[in-house]
């Protein structure tokens, strides 16, 4: 009979000093080594791990790297365990996994080609042992780690000699450490309001959920899609001063960093006068035929800058709000590629005094100082 196995995620964090260029990957005998000096710094406050196989692997990632949905760094780690533990059965010890020429053996445990961000990084490890220790084994795993179990200095070593990372302190945790360290970081930001969607879908994600968010933002996670739905208003639907809107769009921008960072995929929702165009990752609003003179009124607040285009054309006018920040640079090159001749970029949101709606701006008479907003 098969014995029924378990895995306890974990991890080795460290704090970094900031602008480094490291290597993001350990070779395979830079990998076991560092193994077998975390196995030690764990075993030195959680004896019992003697019973257990440390599964890690020699690869570098920022902590948003690692929190995606279904956590797939780690469920790679354990499937690439689980079918060398068919062949052989299982056996408390060690398995670690590095790269060859850089490469690590399977594209979920390669991390990103970028240069690490933040003063935070991580290497993931599972811990493999029976079903019927496991639920004991994460007690004491959660109760010991977060407090004491920083690491020697002969991973920290190993590490800055072989991935050229300097650290200030070096920790082993657990995943849900990690996740609650996520959510403190980002409080201390002051975006913690946003943390409640991505902390739903990580944990939990298996029912529709409402997400009420600062500022009169509105997501909703649907899991039959895998994705969370974010309600976007225009500058005419939102009804309030500029300043308010633009504190709502930056909210919206808020949101959208943020789970594109873990990796969850998130969509739009919108009035029926707002189209998407997906070529360009922007929403359309069609605002009817206008007596304007023809031109582009690029809108920008002094607190988040790009708001949104006025395009006049034909008689029509109709404004262009980007989603994305790489959206932006390709709708702004393809407008200045049509030539219009009054193409205006402008230091505030320009509205309508009557109407309270978007609008393109007022030519001045030449050396007349445009007020900000």
């Amino acid at each position: 009979m098969t014995e029924q196995l378990h895995h306890i995620r974990l991890l080795a964090g460290l704090e970094i000093e900031s602008g480094q260029n490291i290597r993001r990957t350990l070779e395979r005998a830079q990998a076991e080594q560092l193994a077998a000096h975390l196995a030690e710094d764990l075993h030195r406050h959680v004896p019992e791990v003697d019973q257990t196989l440390l599964v890690c692997a020699g690869a570098i990632f920022e902590p948003f790297e690692l929190m995606r949905p279904g956590f797939p760094v780690w469920r790679t780690l354990e499937d690439l365990a689980s079918s060398t533990l068919r062949e052989r059965g299982f056996a408390p010890g060690l398995l670690s996994l590095g790269a060859h020429s850089g490469r690590m053996p399977d594209k979920a445990l390669q991390p990103p080609d970028a240069a690490v961000s933040g003063q935070l990084v991580a290497l993931p490890i599972s811990l493999v042992c029976p079903a019927d220790q496991a639920d004991i084994l994460k007690h004491v795993l959660e109760s010991k780690l977060f407090e004491r179990a920083s690491l020697n200095p002969p991973a920290r070593a190993l590490l800055s000699d072989q991935a050229g990372l300097k650290s200030v302190h070096g920790h082993l945790l657990t995943l849900a450490d990690l996740i609650a360290l996520q959510h403190v970081q980002l409080d201390s930001a002051g975006l913690g309001g946003f943390w409640p969607v991505v902390n739903d879908v990580l944990t939990g994600g298996d029912e529709k959920h409402r997400f009420d968010l600062p500022v009169g933002l509105k997501a909703d996670w649907l899991p039959e899609q895998a994705c969370v739905e974010i309600n976007f208003v225009s500058v005419d639907q939102h009804g309030g001063s500029t300043d308010d809107y633009a504190l709502w769009l930056r909210a919206f921008r808020t949101l959208a960093a943020l789970l594109d960072a873990h990796g969850i995929r998130w969509q739009v929702r919108c009035a029926d006068s707002l189209v998407m165009d997906d070529s360009y990752q922007s929403l359309i609003d069609a605002a009817g035929s206008s007596n304007e003179a023809e031109g582009v009124t690029v809108h920008n607040h002094r607190d988040i800058g790009l708001v949104a285009w006025t395009v006049v054309e034909d008689g029509h006018m109709h404004h262009i709000y980007p989603l994305r920040p790489e959206s932006a640079h390709s709708i702004m090159k393809d407008l200045k590629a049509r030539g219009f001749a009054n193409f205006s970029i402008s230091r505030k949101i320009h509205v309508d005094a009557r109407t309270g709606r978007l609008a393109p701006a007022v030519e001045k008479p030449p050396g007349h100082p445009e007020d900000g907003s």
